[in-house]
């Protein structure tokens, strides 16, 4: 593992660190441009979705008990029955009122209708995180921004049923109890898990 130590007031080049295989770059520059005090940088930086999940369970244990740990965490969603509907009018909506504001443009239109029509399918998604611990499996809020989990909902029953019913190139699609939950590729193989424990 290589140190990058600036001693002096200097500019420093960009320079790269690797970690499995992903490179970044990255430059040291102080307020004057110049680094006025010693830097060390004593570990590269990890990737974007490796913080994410570490967040994640970090967010999760802070909800448990002291007398139980974490084993696996999925992060899920469920959408109302209405969203597809409601992000529908939020588009039209929002085009409709652009166009009555005289702006003429019809690629600015569609793009206030497209904020329109994310921010209504994220304002009627529901966020969830299952946890499973060493005592029980764990429902929790999550984060409608962060992969993070708020709160907790419920401790599920020990013979609750968890079943695959669909599955897509980056999504599966599984019911929870009486509920169904879309959970992104990543936490596939965790789920799994879940479901056969």
């Amino acid at each position: 593992m290589k140190w990058l130590v600036a001693t002096t007031k200097t500019t420093i080049p960009p320079r790269q660190a690797t970690r499995s295989g992903i490179t970044y770059r990255f430059s040291l520059i102080g307020p004057d441009r110049g680094v006025s005090a010693p830097v060390v940088l004593s570990r590269p930086l990890l990737p974007w979705p490796v913080m994410r999940r570490r967040f994640l369970i970090r967010s999760v244990e802070r909800l448990l008990r002291r007398d139980e740990s974490l084993v696996g965490v999925v992060f899920m969603w469920s959408r109302h029955r209405w969203m597809v509907p409601f992000a529908g009018c939020a588009f039209v909506g929002l085009v409709a009122v652009a166009g009555a504001s005289e702006i003429a443009d019809w690629s600015v239109r569609l793009g206030l209708g497209a904020v329109g029509a994310t921010v209504a399918a994220v304002a009627t998604t529901e966020y969830r995180v299952l946890a499973l611990t060493t005592r029980s499996l764990v429902l929790c809020r999550g984060g409608r921004f962060r992969q993070v989990a708020t709160g907790v909902i419920e401790r599920l029953p020990d013979d609750v049923a968890i079943t695959r019913v669909g599955t897509t190139l980056v999504t599966s699609e599984w019911m929870v109890g009486d509920l169904r939950y879309t959970v992104p590729r990543n936490f596939g193989p965790v789920m799994e898990a879940v479901a056969h424990r």
